[in-house]
């Protein structure tokens, strides 16, 4: 008699978690400037070892992102679907980028971390990018920003890098 009630138990769960799978969508992607003073902090999982914040506004939407030093892409999405009293959305970050040779001698192809979005009634909308600050970063070829929840894809964004 316990059994079915512990199959039922985790059919009730599953179903529970299914109807919480968050969706993603990307509004806008390209080249930004920021509009608010950028503010720098340390971020040893980044390649740079920082990380920028701060408000910012689209420039050209296009994947083809010409090099230049200061150059801020990325992409503004959205996520919905989560239940509207969970707080936070465990993701990871994972991005690849063009080979880096940095100045103390190691390189870089890309990098990832765990972050928590904070939702908000379900719903979470948020910025991320990249910005070439250094003579190293202004590398030409292919990127990819993907967030990936519960180790699957939630969202997916490509560009390239190139000398104009």
């Amino acid at each position: 008699m316990n059994r079915p009630i512990f199959v039922g138990a985790v059919l009730l769960l599953v179903a529970t978690v299914a109807a919480a799978a968050p969706k993603a969508e990307i509004k806008e992607y390209g080249y930004y400037e920021f509009i608010t003073e950028a503010k720098r902090s340390t971020h040893p999982a980044a390649t740079s070892g920082f990380v920028q914040t701060g408000e910012a506004r689209l420039v050209k939407q296009t994947q083809r992102i010409p090099i230049e030093q200061g150059r801020l892409f990325g992409f503004r999405f959205i996520i919905t679907g989560m239940n509207p009293t969970i707080g936070q959305l465990p993701v990871e970050l994972v991005v690849t980028h063009p080979k880096m040779d940095k100045p103390d001698g190691s390189s870089s192809t890309g990098y990832r971390y765990t972050l928590g979005l904070t939702l908000d009634q379900g719903v979470v909308e948020d910025q991320t990018g990249y910005r070439m600050n250094e003579k190293y970063e202004m590398v030409e070829g292919d990127w990819v920003f993907e967030y990936l929840f519960m180790n699957k894809p939630l969202m997916v964004q490509r560009f390239t890098t190139y000398k104009p």
